[in-house]
């Protein structure tokens, strides 16, 4: 596959990329906690929805490099790639000139209801609405809002990035 046919989006937390990804096999759900945080419970560390929120946790000091690297090297490999809305990221992807989409709630607070639902812990459920100010899309970003009563393969469909 050419690097220009993968699709590479951002994607706010609780919009459907684990679902996304189990149900599409040409889809990647680059979880970016796998590289930006070093556990000391590694039984924990092994569960990723246990270990959002967990703050016994030490930044990785390879990261942002690492992930990128991992984005890098699965380019030829998906169609599309769901990664971290983290600001940060995306100023690095810009800077590199690599293309993206960013999948933004309407809304924090459907998120964190989402969340509360799939078991989070309320350290995690309430950080989303701090993230959701920090990581706000830019106006000169693509951007795909999903609205409260829709999730990520919707609006995927929607714009005929997935078919």
């Amino acid at each position: 596959m050419d690097k220009k046919e993968c699709k590479i989006i951002s994607v706010f937390s609780c919009l459907g990329k684990t679902y996304l990804a189990s149900k599409y096999k040409n889809i990647l759900d680059l979880e970016a906690s796998h590289y930006k945080w070093i556990y000391n419970d590694k039984e924990l560390a092994k569960d990723v929805e246990k270990r959002k929120g967990v703050t016994d946790r030490i930044l990785n000091p390879d990261y942002p490099e690492n992930y990128l690297k991992a984005i890098n090297s699965n380019i030829d490999k998906y169609n599309i790639i769901l990664i971290t809305p983290e600001k940060m990221i995306r100023d690095i992807l810009r800077e590199k000139n690599i293309d993206y989409y960013v999948a933004y709630p309407k809304n924090p607070e459907f998120v964190m209801e989402r969340a509360i639902k799939r078991g989070n812990n309320m350290h995690f459920t309430n950080s989303l609405k701090i993230s959701y100010e920090k990581w706000f899309p830019d106006k000169n970003e693509k951007i795909l809002i999903v609205k409260d009563n829709e999730y990520l393969e919707d609006i995927l469909k929607t714009y005929k990035i997935l078919k």
